[in-house]
């Protein structure tokens, strides 16, 4: 059994001390996070007394005012240093699920909900940040690919420790529960500082030739960047995905094909189980920007090919639409963790070192945005027409893809003369080890 955990460790985990310390801390986070989000409305609707029209107000409004706080914080962590700066986001979000537990009424619970929410978008791109500063090269893309494995290991665990407390109905489990998401912020933070001792990360500027003071270098605001805007509204189209296999495959076996409901919790599964088995093994195909647009079309002709499957699920006796649906998750599943490993190594180059938080920050933006249209847009929108839902579908993830690859070459060219163009007077931001 040992030789077993080894072994699972060594697939899943990054090979360096230093990232391996991450990535525990992203298990413990989440299996906090899974244990809070698998009882946190039984809690406030069955024991607190909070309507569930309430707490569904809450969730949506607290994700409408925060779709654009990565790109302020993200500034804040830029200029603060993203290492301190996410430790004080971590310290900030244990403080409020703890408080969670105290909550005995509607405008304490919306008031939590709003600023957590905006915290948790942030911490996102800024972890991102972090792992590209203290371990860079090719290893962070590595790292980003563990943190997301262990991350649905963990998710998995706390959803089943919830169960526990769910069976127990009692008031003072769940602020047990809640309490104990609180800490597992904390233990986050001790394994981001360890990790950051360990490397011995800084960011400096340069001493100017005979001591002379410098400016910092000026960077434009992400917003402002048309390329890798571009390419942010690209690749928000191609994680649709993400909508594809949590809200539209549900609805789409009940109410559009004869496969039983029965099936639905099975391909959710499969796909969960391909991520942790894929993710960790995908991301050494997208060391190099170069490898990373290749892998990032690939991706997106993997999404074309699965809307086919879809299409034929839709169209045929029960037998070939089980078969069907399971090709098409299996295609989506591989093209997800594909996609996540190009996506985290492209936005990482495409982010100027002096201004990386925010540039990640707005980087986010595609992926929170695709969550705010995505279930209308596919379920209300697109899958009531027909047949034609899928090769409409399709050819926007074509689209997208092609649109990222320009936008990315176009922006990584963009970059490489901006570099080039420097003067020797301009001060290097440099993250010495």
């Amino acid at each position: 059994m040992t030789r077993v955990a080894r072994r699972l460790a060594g697939l899943l985990l990054p090979d360096g001390a230093a990232g391996r310390m991450l990535a525990l801390g992203a298990c413990v986070d989440s299996l906090g996070t899974g244990m809070f989000f698998a009882s946190a409305t039984l809690y406030f609707v069955g024991m607190v007394g909070i309507p569930a029209t309430k707490v569904a107000f809450a969730t949506t409004l607290a994700g409408a005012l925060a779709l654009l706080a990565p790109v302020p914080l993200g500034r804040l962590a830029d200029r603060a240093g993203t290492g301190t700066f996410y430790m004080v986001l971590l310290l900030l979000r244990g403080l409020g699920y703890s408080a969670y537990a105290f909550v005995t009424g509607y405008p304490a619970y919306l008031v939590l909900t709003v600023l957590l929410t905006a915290l948790d978008r942030s911490s996102t791109p800024i972890q991102q940040a972090v792992v590209t500063a203290a371990i860079g090269g090719g290893d962070r893309t590595r790292t980003m690919a563990s943190i997301r494995a262990v991350r649905n290991i963990g998710l998995t665990v706390g959803f089943l420790l919830a169960g526990a407390v769910f069976a127990s109905s009692s008031r003072g489990a769940f602020t047990v529960l809640f309490l104990a998401n609180g800490v597992s912020f904390l233990v986050v933070a001790g394994t981001v500082r360890l990790a950051l001792a360990r490397t011995g990360t800084t960011v400096r500027r340069e001493p100017a030739p005979g001591g002379a003071a410098q400016r910092p270098e000026v960077v434009r605001s992400p917003l402002r960047d048309w390329w890798f805007m571009v390419f942010t509204v690209g690749n928000g189209v191609l994680s649709l995905y993400d909508t594809v296999l949590v809200v539209l495959l549900p609805v789409w076996v009940i109410q559009h094909t004869s496969i039983a409901s029965a099936w639905v919790p099975v391909l959710m599964a499969v796909n969960t189980v391909l991520t942790v088995v894929l993710q960790v093994y995908v991301a050494r195909f997208a060391e190099t920007a170069a490898a990373a647009v290749r892998l990032l079309v690939l991706a997106g002709a993997l999404m074309m090919a699965c809307c086919g499957f879809f299409a034929l699920g839709q169209a045929q006796s029960t037998g070939v639409a089980v078969a069907a649906a399971l090709m098409a998750v299996v295609m989506l599943s591989v093209a997800e963790n594909l996609h996540s490993v190009a996506a985290w190594e492209l936005s990482s180059e495409l982010a100027p070192p002096a201004a990386r938080a925010r540039y990640l920050g707005a980087f986010s933006l595609s992926l929170t945005g695709q969550k705010v249209v995505g279930p209308t847009l596919l379920v209300v929108v697109l899958l009531p027409t027909g047949l034609i839902a899928w090769p409409v579908l399709a050819g926007a993830f074509g689209c997208a893809a092609l649109v990222c690859r320009t936008a990315a070459r176009r922006s990584l060219a963009e970059r490489a003369g901006h570099i080039q163009a420097l003067p020797s007077t301009l001060p290097t931001t440099e993250v010495t080890p």
